[in-house]
């Protein structure tokens, strides 16, 4: 393997300590595939340090022109030049070579300081590896018989100026024969150059990162951007750099030692989505003067979600090489320029890349991390160029790398982590997520441990959990080596297959969060995995993959241009397609459900292997082996319906309109049957649209019967168009042959979503056969018409359609703004629908402070298509397109401010379209001494103001609840709908009618909501409840249709801090018992409330999690959810939650302060002293039908209340809270209670409260 010559060796013990060095390197290496690194760098092979001196006066050498630029060129544009070199030997010899050097003073003074232990050496002439050489015979084939050479050398701005040397006697014994002059250096050899893009820790964040030669206090570096043609904006950078005592052995602290000049980094922010911006990098000098570089552009991020064509480039291991010839010998990368110039290319058709380790291969010669950055340029500055840490990036002995060998020559990841931003948290650990549209990336540092138990272990799964695959459905992971599977070469003689120990682990990470595709390097081919699990293929198909992810497809694409790697002469069943050849992988994701992945190679850019994927968001929720959590969800099944009483399994509760299942309960040890799941409700027993059996309809067209509407338009002359959110129209129905059974049904659009009986506003219908109804309808993107239906529901005949109704004004206008808190205090997002999708306009809010400047903020876009849908109704009868919902986020507020804002849209011909203008206030800052006042209420769903659905309306008091709300807007300040919002339970359009509804009141005050059954369960969905309640919803409107400050709204638990209140709002459909993901975030959201700025602690779920006597639960005696309490409550009274609200159970019901069924306090109507125990509220009669209490009235029961109605809580200051329930039909108060607390008692010790290792206990 050869020593590493450290300067002159002459001590016996250095000797020792080095071959014991290399033999420690050559011992870790028992996977036979890790290479010691000089045998392949060009520039280890030359032996720089036994230089000797043989200067001859008849050899010269010269370099033409000696100025780099010229005359006219803009300066900044000048990052390379070519220049010639001339040589003339009277001793000409093939082993002669010129060297490259920069700076041009090479000599001695360059030498690091001697140690101690060196001081009896000889010092070496040239302590510094040239930059780049070519042998004198590189282009003249007769120098050795003329002496005379021309040689071409293309030189980057490396910050200093050059020179060139002739050498003789090799690489192994050289001889400095002769020095040409320093060379002029570029016009400005510290200009900035080389951007670097990287997508940064939020998807509206891009980082710019450069290198110049100007040092902090010669220059404030910072980047000038703006839109394109629009306002430009400068953002600061920060500096950094490295010295050769950051390196952590030779060459990279010794002869391969080149300053990397300094790293400027700048963080542009708050991008709007999907938008072409321009930029350049500066420098304001200290005598006010302004350097620049030339301009460049990029495209920002799409929102994470959105709907539009996205397309990645992963590729590994490319190195770079000389467009020049120079490093010929041994050239170890011979294909990485072909990579570069198809990407190149090709570069208007992708749109970020992902260089996943071995990037320069510099093995700590320096200077080649510039050659490599200054070769990718092109692609850099104009796409992200994302990477990860590679062995020889990061490896070297005792440095902390998980593989203890000198891959890195002595650079121990410090120019990596330093040359290149990755929104890690620590870019020493270089593991990371990048959100981009619809694909989430969890780049992994196989340098480093990733094993179970390891801290990277538990990153991996927190980043993959975090995933929402409603917006983000393509999961990929990335790694540098192979964790996964190659046929390599080296891995077959191992039998491994693998690095050792390397999907042992992860593998059942991937199969756990549903991983797409796991992407690797280090293995210099390309090659394709099956599906596969442990080993298993666990699909056959070798093009087309669709249904459910039952596996994890694995790729090798370290291909990039790295000398290649033989593959193995045995073939494994899983390997799909294997190729020795260079390229790079390309993934095209069309939407949500269809993916298209390219194996291209370099040489031709042309697909030599191909898949696609088509895949459903249900199929990605459903159980395969080992991916499901063990929940409630896995052990209920349905059992005999004998089991559960009358009706043959059916409880039916007339009065109340519940239909009630029964289920059997299955543990470890055997099985209990009970019915303790008593309430769990079918949707389409109470949903009105689902009477209708529409898929049986009949044509029966009659002559007679007619059917029509006025106005035909809906908006009127003179009015504003963005005030038209609805209208009445009249519907006139003429038929010879009535019945009680005819009805109307209103359809949209308008060419094959309420209805109302013919005879609803005509009670004479039956005897004249006409009769007028009006509908109220509001715009829901589309034009309308009217149909006559005899037959009743469950057999209906078409008897008649009206003509299309002419739409809105503009049905694509944008409306129903949703308020919500943003991650932090001083953020408000804003949602709203319209019918534009990204391609025609850019949404955006324009806001401020009333009566001063307005701002503009952009906004994302999402949306949900049938295949989002689990089930039907959701994707069958049910199915009405959402329109495009958008957010924007309105960022630093100033606190308890009044604000107006309107949304608005672009049009793509620069025209506007704006909505009405609406106004809020903005959050008090936490702790603020101020009134704040909060409405909770559950269970609420929509009604018609026209009388529609009248059948079976299972919402009565929604419209009272609302318009109350609406009444007293001017009296609160935020609100929480704690679940079952709409009840559209799969009919859509439903949907609509509720925004609707609510609006005026989401469109003044944060409009807070929590995830309830109606919204998310469906079966082998993931939901926690195994039922069909949301009718084939599977969250997906409510997670997309309203914004929460959730991680993952698909996991929808999430804290909000308003003034003095801390919310921790938790999420009833997925697993909250102790070990689960969400119970340790729900731990964490109590544990983070400053209880001296936020006195009032305040917990939310929908499900009763705490108590209700509730006629159900005290069937099943357990007056909660089953479990629902058992492992909370710990956390309760640890935290001393004041108050804990549910929803589900539609009634209103207040519990004492309680811990263990046991109340802790007597009082009713006023509280004070130690928080010794948690007020349980059930308010879940926001609207819909009403839910009996049981015969048996709990101790714990403190007030019952049998109607609808909403509860509000007013914080007067840091010790003074009010709590009042007020029923819906008038507003008034019929339960309240004070609380009044010094912050003496928030701390003070009670049972269960305080850690063990307080003195208190």
């Amino acid at each position: 393997m050869g020593l590493i010559i450290i300067n002159k060796l002459g001590n016996m013990k250095r000797i020792i300590l080095i071959i014991m060095v290399t033999l420690l390197s050559l011992s870790s290496s028992v996977w036979g595939h890790i290479v010691i690194p000089y045998e392949d760098q060009p520039l280890s092979k030359i032996n720089i340090l036994k230089t000797q001196l043989d200067l001859q006066g008849t050899a010269t050498i010269s370099a033409q022109p000696l100025h780099l630029y010229q005359k006219g060129r803009v300066e900044a544009e000048l990052e390379a030049e070519w220049v010639t070199v001339s040589v003339k030997n009277s001793k000409p010899s093939n082993d002669d070579w010129v060297g490259v050097f920069s700076p041009g003073k090479f000599d001695s003074s360059s030498c690091p300081p001697k140690g101690p232990e060196d001081k009896e050496l000889e010092s070496p002439y040239i302590c510094s590896a040239p930059i780049k050489f070519q042998y004198a015979n590189h282009s003249s084939k007769n120098y050795v018989k003329s002496g005379e050479a021309k040689l071409k050398f293309l030189l980057i701005n490396m910050r200093s100026d050059f020179s060139f040397a002739l050498f003789s006697g090799g690489f192994s014994a050289p001889k400095l024969v002769s020095i040409s002059d320093v060379l002029s250096v570029f016009a400005n050899p510290k200009a900035p150059l080389y951007p670097r893009l990287a997508i940064g820790k939020s998807w509206d964040i891009m980082t710019v990162t450069w290198t110049s030669g100007y040092n902090i206090d010669e220059a404030v570096p910072f980047v000038e951007w703006g839109l394109k043609g629009e306002t430009q904006l400068r953002s600061p950078a920060g500096t950094l750099t490295y010295d050769r005592n950051s390196m952590c052995g030779a060459p990279a602290r010794t002869v391969g030692w080149h300053h990397p000049g300094f790293i400027h980094t700048s963080f542009l922010k708050d991008l709007w989505p999907n938008s072409q911006y321009s930029y350049r990098m500066g420098h304001r000098l200290v005598n006010g003067s302004y350097v620049w570089s030339k301009s460049y552009s990029f495209k920002s991020s799409p929102y994470p979600g959105q709907d539009s064509l996205q397309r990645v480039i992963i590729m590994g291991d490319m190195g770079k090489a000389e467009r020049d010839g120079s490093n010929e010998y041994a050239n170890s990368q011979p294909g990485s320029l072909n990579t570069t110039d198809q990407l190149i290319k090709d570069l208007k058709n992708y749109d970020i890349l992902f260089h996943i380790g071995d990037m320069a291969y510099a093995d700590g010669y320096l200077s080649e991390w510039d050659q490599f950055i200054a070769q990718v340029s092109p692609i850099s500055s104009a796409v992200p160029y994302m990477v990860a840490s590679g062995n020889h990036e990061r490896d070297w002995p005792n440095s902390g790398s998980f593989w203890d060998t000198t891959d890195s020559g002595g650079e121990c990841g410090v120019p990596a982590e330093t040359l290149y931003y990755v929104p890690a948290d620590n870019r020493a650990k270089f593991w990371y997520s990048a959100d981009y549209g619809m694909f989430k990336f969890c780049v992994a540092d196989s340098e480093h441990d990733w094993r179970a138990g390891s801290e990277q272990y538990a990153w991996i799964e927190k980043c993959l959990a975090s995933a929402d695959r409603r917006k983000q459905p393509w999961l990929i992971f990335i790694a540098h080596r192979v964790l996964g599977y190659s046929s390599n070469y080296w891995y077959g003689q191992e039998g491994s297959f693998s690095e050792p120990e390397g999907r042992e682990d992860l593998q059942k990470l991937w199969q756990k969060y549903k991983v797409d595709i796991a992407f690797f390097g280090h293995v210099h081919n390309y090659e394709r995995i099956c599906p596969i699990y442990q080993n298993q293929c666990v699909n056959d198909e070798k093009s087309h993959f669709s249904g459910v992810v039952n596996g994890t497809i694995h790729v090798v694409t370290g291909g990039g241009g790295k000398s290649l790697a033989k593959f193995s002469s045995l073939s494994p069943v899983w390997s799909v397609y294997r190729d020795y050849d260079w390229g790079f992988v390309k993934l095209t994701a069309f939407n949500h459900s269809s993916l298209l992945f390219e194996y291209k190679k370099s040489r031709d850019g042309e697909v030599y292997d191909s898949f696609t994927v088509y895949r459903e968001y249900k199929d990605v929720l459903a159980c395969v082996h080992d991916s499901l959590a063990v929940g409630i969800s896995t052990t209920v099944k349905a059992v005999e319906m004998s089991l559960c009483g009358r009706n043959g399994g059916l409880l039916v509760d007339d009065e109340q309109g519940e239909v009630n299942k029964g289920f059997d309960i299955e543990d470890e040890e055997g099985e209990m049957d009970v019915c303790v799941w008593g309430h769990i409700v079918i949707p389409y027993e109470e949903q009105p649209l689902s009477k209708i059996n529409i898929l049986k309809t009949q044509l029966d067209f009659q002559g007679t019967a007619s059917i029509s509407a006025k106005p035909l338009q809906l908006y009127q002359k003179g009015r504003m168009e963005v005030e038209l959110e609805a209208e009445w129209v009249t519907v006139t129905v003429k038929n010879s042959k009535p019945s009680n059974d005819d009805w109307v049904g209103v359809f949209s659009p308008g060419k094959f979503e309420s209805f109302q009986y013919a005879n609803y506003s005509s009670k004479d219908y039956v005897k004249t056969g006409k009769a007028s109804l009006k509908f109220l309808l509001i715009n829901m993107r589309s034009d309308f018409s009217f149909a006559l239906f005899s037959g009743g529901y469950s057999a209906p005949k078409l008897v008649s359609v009206s003509n299309l109704l002419s739409v809105f004004a503009n049905p694509k206008a944008p409306l129903y703004p949703r308020l919500a808190l943003g991650k932090s205090w001083d953020e408000m997002t804003v949602t709203w629908t319209s019918g534009y999708n990204i391609d025609e306009a850019v949404p955006f809010v324009e806001w401020g402070l009333k009566g001063e400047t307005q701002l503009r903020s952009p906004a994302g876009t999402l949306t949900y298509d049938r295949n989002s849908m689990c089930g039907a109704p959701a994707r069958t009868v049910g199915w009405h397109h959402p329109g495009f919902i958008h957010t924007s986020f309105l960022k630093d507020l100033w606190p308890n401010s009044h604000y107006s804002y309107r949304m608005g849209h672009r049009l793509v011909n620069g025209s506007y379209v704006w909505s009405k203008s609406y106004s809020f206030k903005s959050s008090p800052y936490p702790g603020q001494d101020s009134l704040q006042r909060v409405i909770i209420m559950g269970d609420m769903g929509k009604a018609e103001r026209d009388g529609s659905n009248e059948y079976a309306n299972t919402q009565p008091g929604s419209l009272n609840t609302t318009d109350q709300l609406i009444r007293d807007l001017k009296n609160y300040d935020i609100l929480f709908h704690i679940g079952d919002m709409a009840y559209a339970d799969g009919y859509l359009s439903e949907w609509d009618q509720f925004i609707a509804q609510v609006s005026p009141i989401s469109s003044a005050v944060p409009y807070m909501i929590a995830s309830g059954n109606h919204e998310r369960d469906w079966p082998n969905s993931g939901s926690f409840w195994d039922t069909t309640d949301s009718g084939g919803e599977c969250g997906v409107p409510a997670e997309t249709l309203y914004y929460v400050p959730a991680d993952n709204r698909a996991k929808f638990w999430y804290s909000a801090d308003y003034g003095m209140f801390k919310f921790c709002v938790a999420d009833s459909e997925h697993d909250w018992r102790a070990g689960s993901e969400q119970y340790a975030w729900i731990e964490k959201c109590l544990a983070s409330a400053d209880r001296r700025k936020q006195p009032w602690l305040i917990f939310i779920a929908h499900r009763v999690l705490g108590y209700s006597s509730n006629y159900w639960y005290g069937q099943e005696g357990s007056f909660s959810e089953p479990e629902g309490r058992d492992d909370l409550q710990k956390l309760w009274q640890k935290y001393k939650v004041d108050i804990a609200f549910f929803g589900h159970v539609h009634n209103y019901e207040r519990i004492c302060p309680i811990y263990q069924n046991q109340c802790v306090n007597d009082e009713k109507s006023h509280f004070s002293g130690v928080v010794n125990g948690t007020i349980h509220v059930v308010t879940g009669g926001g609207g819909k039908s009403l839910a009996k209490f049981s015969s048996l009235s709990p101790v714990w029961s403190v007030y019952r209340d049998y109607d609808w109605g909403f509860v509000k809580l007013t914080a007067f200051n840091h010790s003074s809270l009010l709590f009042e329930y007020k029923k819906s039909r008038d507003g008034e108060v019929y339960d309240s209670f004070t609380v009044y607390r010094e912050y003496k008692d928030v701390l003070a010790c009670v049972h269960d409260s305080c850690e063990p290792t307080t003195l208190a206990n």
